[in-house]
């Protein structure tokens, strides 16, 4: 019989012939990783842990909060017991030793002559596991060494007497461009104590020795003035508020579509219009965009990476160079590779081949530094058994009882928190949305769920353009469409390349609009694809905002141009900022004319009566945390916005 598909034939023997090879992320990683040696785990009561004494899998011991997982030790470097261990979809924890496992027989149809073997014969009578049982010896082969093992800790303690200007600087949180404010941005004003006016609460702490004397009334305030400069006006958010879908719970399945409408809305007038603003009459743009600044030049103009920094970034760790970090951490590892394969063979590359030798010829010079390289560590290859310490009862209880266990080393340096860059693309297949062909648009700061090789963690991330020839990269309101490549900025651990990124949109953001299908709405949805490119704190990503005017009277290189401000000190306030026009013209304000915000400009070549006077004006964006649900031991679950590494 004629087979009508004959691809399909042909598909089946090329998947016949093909070799299963492991992804090149991992094999070329100096990264070891234990996979559990059967899928078998332990259960946690005390009645099962006495009918279990053995596994070839995982045990977890609840009392002491110990995990241990048994399997052969991957990759091309050693485990390091001092290392930090990652398990996908549990945490990261420390290793507390690491012991030599090593297997027996069945014991069925066989006598036992030492007193040893008929010790393990009870026990497996016991256990009533007469046939085919598996008995597991250990040897303790490494102890972790508390002074010299990786902290656990992910975040930095910032220090006040270092006098770090983003502890005391302007918060994040209280921004000027129509985001949502935190609830404690509504509190009335407190009073201070007496300072000079003008001063802050940083300033006025020194005046404890003072008193207040010797200052008059007018001269002292009580907070007052910093409060009313603080103080988020009413105008500054009209038509700036975006309502965030993810927070919002309480609304009807109406109101959430109606929200999705409203975004795509606005992302089709950013793709219109990008970044232009529109001033309404009667608001004061002075107030509104108080934190933008101009730039003469987007490329050359200097922008102080440590200015004005928000108290998140006080709690993460900034390389001064994380390309040369990474390298000094891949030449460590080199040599420690160098140093397994002299000592225990295999596992070195043929382009350390002379290194080899070398270090073979000179064994009293380098016995000492090989030995000290290994002590702790473990070859590639083994068949151990390691322990977990600190893994509470709500870690282990994610595990899925069907599932293997990957236990994976990490590097140093990984576990600590930073912001993390990603290059991305978005995928050529989504799935659609209620009642609409296309997918709701993603904007910056959505929550969004990261897959960074190993390890998944959610975060706000915010989209930029990646511009090579400039320190400067432009901030993209919405996710890019059409396979464009993107820049993506999120708080997360420090990973190094090569890592393959995969960022998923939870269903939460629009499974309450579906009305009796929720089997198809209720599924995490891939929406990008990329790679890691590195880890930089001090990476400007600015947000652009665009005043546009039109001039209505125009004399060679003089215009009257309206429409852009509607009160004169707006104008007398971006007076010092450059202006440029659509057909590629500089110019400046000279001065307001009348009080409707009318002003006039000048120009470096004579303007055209069809031309659009541009205002450019720039803000730094930072990413945020997403806000996790932290379950404690004894149930409590408290919300707050951290970073949960799973």
């Amino acid at each position: 019989k004629r087979d009508d598909y004959p691809s399909r034939a042909a598909l089946i023997r090329t998947f016949c012939f093909l070799a299963a090879s492991p992804a090149k992320w991992v094999t070329n990683m100096p990264r070891a990783y234990i996979l559990s040696d059967g899928s078998n785990r332990e259960d946690t009561t005390n009645a099962t842990m006495e009918n279990n004494s053995t596994t070839k899998g995982y045990v977890y011991k609840p009392d002491t909060k110990e995990l241990k997982i048994t399997g052969y030790v991957r990759g091309k470097a050693p485990f390091d017991v001092d290392s930090l261990v990652h398990i996908p979809n549990v945490g990261t924890f420390p290793v507390k030793c690491i012991e030599r496992a090593k297997l027996r027989k069945s014991l069925s149809g066989q006598k036992k002559k030492s007193k040893e073997n008929n010790k393990i014969t009870d026990i497996a009578m016991d256990n009533k596991t007469t046939d085919n049982v598996d008995i597991v010896e250990t040897t303790l082969l490494a102890e972790a060494d508390p002074m010299n093992r990786e902290s656990l800790e992910m975040f930095a303690i910032p220090d006040a007497l270092e006098g770090e200007q983003n502890l005391v600087g302007f918060d994040e949180e209280h921004n000027f461009d129509g985001e949502d404010p935190d609830e404690d941005d509504n509190d009335g004003f407190k009073r201070g104590i007496s300072r000079p006016a003008g001063w802050n609460d940083y300033q006025s702490a020194w005046l404890d020795a003072i008193g207040g004397e010797g200052m008059d009334d007018e001269q002292q305030d009580h907070g007052e003035l910093a409060f009313a400069l603080n103080q988020k006006s009413s105008a500054s958010v009209a038509g700036g508020v975006d309502d965030d879908m993810d927070d919002a719970n309480d609304i009807t399945a109406e109101e959430r579509k109606t929200l999705l409408q409203q975004r795509r809305k606005d992302q089709k007038e950013d793709l219109m219009f990008p970044d232009e603003l529109e001033i309404k009459e009667g608001e004061k743009a002075e107030e509104r965009l108080a934190r933008f600044r101009s730039l003469q030049s987007f490329r050359k103009s200097y922008w102080d990476p440590k200015e004005n920094l928000p108290e998140t970034y006080s709690s993460i760790y900034h390389f001064a160079s994380f390309r040369a970090t990474q390298s000094d951490v891949m030449a460590d590892m080199k040599d420690l590779m160098d140093a397994a394969h002299v000592t225990w063979g295999g596992g070195a590359s043929k382009d350390n081949n002379e290194e080899i030798d070398e270090i073979m010829n000179n064994e009293d010079d380098d016995e000492d530094l090989t030995d000290d390289l290994l002590v702790g560590c473990v070859s590639s290859g083994s068949y151990i058994t390691i322990t977990l310490e600190e893994v509470s009862a709500n870690s282990y209880s994610r595990i899925n009882p069907s599932s293997l266990l990957v236990a994976v080393s990490l590097l140093p340096h990984e576990n600590k928190v930073s912001v993390m860059h990603m290059g991305l693309s978005q995928t050529t297949q989504c799935e659609p949305s209620y009642n609409d062909t296309s997918s709701p648009p993603v904007k910056s700061k959505d929550i969004l769920t990261f897959r960074c090789g190993w390890r998944t963690w959610q975060g706000c991330p915010i989209f930029s353009q990646n511009n090579l020839n400039s320190d400067k990269h432009k901030f993209e309101r919405f996710l890019p469409t059409g396979g464009a490549f993107f820049a993506s900025s999120v708080f997360g651990p420090v990973t190094y390349t090569p890592c393959p990124v995969l960022v998923f949109r939870e269903p939460q953001n629009y499974h309450s609009l579906a009305k009796g299908d929720s089997d198809f709405i209720k599924r995490r949805q891939l929406i990008a694809i990329g790679s890691v490119i590195g880890s930089d704190a001090d990476r400007i990503i600015v947000k652009r905002v665009v005043l546009t005017g039109f001039p209505t009277r125009v004399h060679k290189r003089h215009a009257i141009v309206k429409y852009m401000f509607y009160d004169p000190e707006d104008i007398n306030w971006f007076k010092p900022a450059g202006l440029t026009t659509k057909h590629g013209l500089q110019g400046n304000i000279i001065q307001s004319v009348g009080v409707h915000g009318t002003m006039k400009c000048l120009f470096n070549a004579p303007i055209k009566q069809h031309d659009t006077v541009c205002l450019p004006l720039y803000k730094r964006i930072y990413p945020k945390y997403a806000p996790t649900d932290n379950v404690s031991d004894d149930g409590a679950t408290m919300i707050k916005n951290d970073l949960l590494v799973l």
